[in-house]
């Protein structure tokens, strides 16, 4: 991970020309295979308060700034930086390709003669190695990771000021396309699949035998944002509970990876060996090794994607190290990936399959 210092200065540099992005309600990249299960607004933790009017607290941990890697509904990790403010979170991806806003407390909610507010930001976990402790900090829709939280852990122990600071609904993001637009969910399936990127996937998973389609009613009524049927080898995805293109892409990815699990489960099986189960219960795959397998190898997709262009350094490897913490089995599928054909000029292939730039 680099340092604060240069890090927090190269976000500070970029950060008056980056395009604002409202980050907003949770919401899953895919739902249960299983069932729809629906989740409330406030699923967060709960704390039961008192309502205050000083908040001296929050002006002492304002313009604090934090390095790390934020994961968006379960995408996979960008680095960048989270500055704290008296009123929200803010993140600076460290490319400038994007900002986004967190809030710090839930609206106020009145319960059996009790006002109480949901806490926006928590520890979901740590991981230490090596004698390094990595903290992943729940906020909102996205889990932040970071070696040094300084002020999240402030704000994650709810203190009294958060109750001070103004109140407003959990939000709700704007779908890609309307579940009523057919003509414009079809537009979108055709271009994510005429698309570059797509070409990459069928030539590393193949093309099903029927073209990409909706999900159908029955989907949907199951909470499935993307679906693989083996026995018809078809495929379908809903932009209409999608609030990216980049939820789109990861979509497709997973979905052809449910393709290769169905054709070839005793490889697959092989390099799965030894892989531990993801940490976090809210993310897509915990307790599904199957969900997990799919998971890992968008994960993978994603990294080798990104970095096709990039130089070989420690950077580029302690990205994988975040991918892997999110999602474990994604270095290892990155490597084997590697080793396929279209990835012959990748410039981290002889890094990710030796060890040597």
């Amino acid at each position: 991970m680099r340092t604060a210092t240069a890090l927090a200065l190269a976000i500070v540099v970029a950060a008056g020309t980056l395009s604002p992005h409202r980050a907003s309600a949770a919401q899953r990249v895919y739902a249960s295979r299983d069932e729809a299960k629906a989740e409330p607004g406030d699923t967060l933790r709960a704390r039961n308060v008192a309502l205050v009017s000083k908040h001296r607290g929050s002006s002492v941990l304002a313009g604090s700034m934090v390095t790390g890697y934020l994961s968006q509904r379960g995408l996979p990790p960008v680095a960048g930086v989270m500055m704290v403010t008296d009123s929200g979170l803010d993140f600076h991806a460290a490319n400038g390709s994007f900002t986004a806003t967190f809030p710090v407390v839930g609206p106020v909610r009145k319960t059996g003669g009790k006002t109480w507010r949901a806490s926006a930001v928590s520890v979901a976990y740590t991981h230490v190695e090596e004698g390094r402790t990595v903290y992943m900090i729940r906020v909102d829709t996205g889990l932040f990771e970071t070696d040094a939280p300084g002020p999240l852990l402030d704000v994650a122990a709810h203190p009294a000021w958060l109750d001070s600071l103004g109140s407003r609904e959990w939000t709700v993001e704007t779908p890609l396309v309307s579940v009523h637009n057919t003509k414009g969910t079809y537009a979108l399936i055709r271009t994510l699949v005429g698309s570059k990127y797509a070409d990459t996937l069928f030539t590393l998973f193949g093309h099903p035998s029927e073209p990409v389609g909706i999900v159908g009613e029955r989907g949907r009524n199951a909470g499935r944002l993307g679906e693989y049927v083996a026995s018809r080898d078809s495929l379908a995805l809903d932009p209409s509970r999608m609030s990216s293109y980049a939820q789109l892409r990861h979509a497709l990815a997973h979905e052809l990876a449910h393709r290769w699990q169905a054709r070839a489960p005793a490889q697959i099986a092989t390099l799965w060996q030894g892989t531990p189960p993801i940490r976090d219960p809210k993310r897509y795959g915990y307790g599904s090794v199957s969900e997990h397998q799919a998971e890992a190898v968008a994960f993978a997709i994603h990294y080798l994607q990104l970095t096709a262009k990039a130089k070989p350094n420690d950077d580029q490897l302690g990205l994988l190290d975040s991918y892997e913490l999110l999602v474990p089995g994604t270095s290892m599928m990155v490597r084997y990936l590697a080793l396929q054909s279209i990835y012959a000029r990748h410039p981290l292939r002889r890094l990710l399959t030796t060890g040597h730039s």
